[in-house]
């Protein structure tokens, strides 16, 4: 089963968002679990409404709302009642298919890749070692988007909202990536692992990038691998770049000193929790 995770906090745009999307999701036979933000944030699906308590009970505090982390609770959803979803999606409600986004996604999760050595060509040319070939599975896809790029606040006021061009290829081991939540799917084994970063006070923006960093961070270490570049979505809808600028303040000099800052003790607390509930509620080892 294909489960698929959407925040909003916009009715009208939801509805917009299924109308775009519903085909694919009958094609592919996808559960779809819609997190509501706001003041009590909760699961729609099609069984029901799951409010933060049904699905968190006592730690609750690991949700933060008011901002797209929020998604964690769709992910929480996935863990506890959907059993049967080996891979997982998640998508923005602002963002439409290329293509067969979900297929794109699914061709990728589950082969093998090497993950010390980088591929330079689209075969393997001489002197690749054969023995890494096939050295690491891809556990986590990473999407890309055309239309309006996902750019900090600083870098919208400067370049605008120019056309981009992205890397298509495996993230080596050891190094990190700017990770955005609006479209990615991933296989049921690193649910434990996805943990979007609490976001509260000036801290904002930047709970999909930190949950990045520590996912590749244990991806490196459980040897597996993660690909960016083979599926792609339409996002359209830029932001209010001085309001990003407001939200995003404290976060950028928080990422340009990654770790120091006390908030990332409470981020590692409640990433150790996130892990040991949901290997609970999943029944992971």
């Amino acid at each position: 089963m294909i489960a698929i995770v959407v925040p909003t906090n916009r009715p009208e745009r939801i509805k917009e968002f299924r109308k775009n999307w519903d085909l694919l999701f009958k094609k592919h036979n996808a559960e779809v679990i819609i997190v509501h933000d706001g003041e009590k944030p909760a699961v729609e699906t099609t069984t029901g409404a799951y409010s933060l308590g049904k699905i968190m009970g006592d730690e609750a505090d690991l949700i933060y709302n008011f901002n797209d982390g929020v998604r964690n609770l769709g992910f929480a959803y996935v863990s506890r009642f959907l059993p049967d979803a080996d891979t997982i999606v998640s998508l923005d409600d602002d963002v439409t298919p290329l293509g067969d986004t979900i297929a794109d996604h699914l061709k990728v999760l589950g082969r093998f890749a090497p993950v010390t050595w980088l591929r330079i060509a689209s075969a393997y040319t001489r002197g690749f070692p054969y023995g890494v070939r096939g050295e690491a599975e891809i556990v986590l896809s990473h999407g890309v988007w055309e239309g309006v790029a996902d750019f900090d606040a600083p870098t919208q006021l400067v370049v605008g909202t120019p056309k981009i061009s992205y890397y298509q290829g495996v993230i080596p081991k050891g190094v990190l990536y700017p990770h955005c939540a609006m479209n990615f799917a991933f296989k049921r084994k690193l649910l434990p692992y996805i943990y979007q970063a609490p976001m509260f006070g000036e801290i904002n923006r930047f709970a999909d990038i930190w949950g990045g960093i520590e996912c590749k961070k244990d991806m490196d270490s459980l040897g597996w691998a993660v690909v960016t570049g083979y599926a792609t979505v339409r996002h359209d809808r830029a932001s209010n770049v001085f309001t990003n600028l407001i939200k995003e303040a404290k976060g950028l000099k928080m990422n340009e000193e990654y770790g120091k800052d006390e908030y990332f003790k409470l981020f590692e607390e409640k990433r150790e929790r996130w892990k040991k509930w949901t290997k609970k509620v999943s029944g992971m080892n």
